[in-house]
């Protein structure tokens, strides 16, 4: 299994295939001048057949590699690694036919490995800088001369000028290929940072969710039980004025916690369900908030629906539910006046905004900026359906509690 992990982490994006490609088609276009300006400013007298043939097995070899890119395959290292290894070869083969160490551009050699180094892993580009020496040692020992009809000064200034020349033009395609890699290798790392953040993020709430569910579960018993012994003393104290009105707030608070524990059970079994009913969003929205209107009576709150009328039809998504009850409670917890969920919607995007008239923010008690766990939880949940949160001033004073989610993530596929 780890074998097969870390052969996913070392294959190569599209994008790097298709830069090594480009890169060589450059190389081939040095090689081609290397060629042209012997023949042509130099009247060389070289195997011309040979060295097209050389450069046509080279142009055929990226061909390959651009079929392969096509066909979703020529992203496993061992295979950039052999294309690599015949563009040394292919360079080695030109510089045998052009004077072989003695010509400047053997320097080409050098390419290859740049390559292999900044896009596979350390152990390749060790491969690959046995071969290039290999290739080297070999041309100091085994080429064809160059015949100049030049003078000995002459000859110097000629490999001089080939030394800057082949500088340049190698200098120009390493700095135009590494810089591009380098920058596509810093936002891949920057999208793997912010991917390992959001899983030890999911992973904390995850465990905050399952003490959650443990702590509902463990409270539903002793709730019960807490229940029977609270209609008990309702009956046996009816008549008591300074007993009975404590026993009917405790009353009207284990049914409270016994509407949250349902609501838990629900979610749960409509999240084990095979689908939930499909509505029409204003309905549904409306049905949300008069729900939490019946848990909530003491609160004072409006209900603003903008949008075409009927909405369109959503099905009954248990996370936007537990979303909406949650900013809804806490909006009542700070301000039990002027509270309002405003809902506006189009054919791409529900916004959904909870207002109040509380302290607004940073100053929130304990809670920083007022982000506590509920929100943490909320916002990780509108993530999972590519909405967003954000907590702004509500003019006047108070908080606004932004929504805003996409209304694919809540139409049936």
């Amino acid at each position: 299994m780890n074998s097969k992990a870390n052969l996913r982490d070392e294959t190569l994006s599209r994008d790097t295939l298709a830069r090594l490609i480009m890169a060589r088609w450059v190389l081939l276009a040095i090689e081609g001048v290397m060629v042209l300006t012997l023949v042509q400013a130099f009247a060389v007298n070289l195997p011309l057949a040979a060295m097209l043939i050389l450069l046509g097995l080279h142009a055929a070899l990226n061909l390959v590699a651009i079929w392969r890119l096509k066909q979703g395959g020529g992203s496993h290292p061992g295979e950039v690694m052999a294309y690599l290894m015949a563009d040394g070869e292919a360079i080695a083969a030109l510089v045998y036919y052009t004077g072989g160490y003695a010509n400047p551009f053997i320097s080409l050699l050098l390419v290859p490995l740049i390559l292999c180094a900044v896009t596979l892993p350390a152990r390749y580009a060790w491969v690959m800088t046995i071969w290039v020496a290999l290739l080297y040692s070999l041309l100091a020992r085994f080429y064809q001369p160059l015949a100049l009809a030049v003078s000995e000064q002459a000859a110097i200034d000629l490999h001089l000028g080939g030394m800057w020349l082949n500088f340049l033009l190698t200098a120009a395609l390493v700095a135009a290929f590494v810089t591009r890699l380098a920058t596509a290798l810093r936002r891949r790392e920057a999208d793997l940072a912010r991917v390992r953040e959001q899983a030890l993020r999911d992973e904390q709430l995850f465990a905050l969710g399952m003490q959650a569910a443990a702590a509902a579960h463990d409270l539903a018993t002793p709730l019960s039980s807490l229940r029977v012994s609270l209609k008990e003393l309702t009956r046996d104290y009816a008549g008591d004025d300074e007993l009975a009105p404590g026993i009917a707030v405790m009353s009207a608070q284990a049914e409270r916690m016994k509407g949250v524990l349902d609501r838990l059970a629900a979610a749960a079994g409509r999240a084990r369900a095979p689908g939930a009913p499909d509505r029409p969003l204003d309905d549904w929205l409306a049905e949300i908030f008069d729900h939490w209107r019946l848990m909530r009576p003491g609160a004072q709150a409006l209900l603003q629906l903008s949008g075409p009328r009927p909405g369109p039809v959503v099905r009954e998504d248990p996370v936007l539910i537990s979303v909406l009850s949650t900013l809804l409670n806490n909006a009542a917890d700070v301000s039990a006046s002027e509270l309002a969920l405003a809902a506006e919607w189009d054919a791409a995007t529900l916004r959904l905004a909870v207002l109040d008239r509380g302290p607004g923010l940073g100053q929130a008690g304990d809670k920083e900026e007022g982000w506590g766990v509920g929100l943490l939880l909320a916002q990780a949940a509108l993530e999972r359906l590519h909405g967003t949160l954000a907590l702004n001033p509500r003019p006047g004073g108070g908080l606004v509690a932004a929504v805003e989610i996409p209304l694919s993530g809540l139409v049936r596929p």
